[in-house]
């Protein structure tokens, strides 16, 4: 790629963020479809958001951080995907 039409897209990047950081800085409240960990992305992408229905982790405090692996249990959890793991971010 040419280094000009790197900088352009590298422009055009910046300014799609910056619009999107526009965007949510003037929005609030955001919901997430709930789902069975059964039913999260096959192939999940780095930083990937989920409401997970049915976490085997016992939500409390020490929970932040904690993988969730299976499913099968009630409890309701906001987790990322690290790139490895679907991890506790909100209980």
């Amino acid at each position: 790629m040419r280094a000009d039409a790197l900088v352009a897209n590298q422009l055009y990047m910046a300014q799609s963020i910056d619009a999107l950081a526009d965007h949510f800085a003037s929005s609030t409240g955001y919901r997430f479809t709930p789902v069975t960990f059964a039913n999260l992305p096959a192939t999940p992408a780095l930083g990937m958001v989920a409401c997970v229905t049915d976490s085997t982790v016992v939500s409390n405090p020490g929970a932040f951080g904690t993988n969730v692996t299976v499913g099968g249990g009630t409890n309701k959890q906001l987790v990322w995907y690290n790139g490895t793991n679907w991890t506790i971010v909100g209980i």
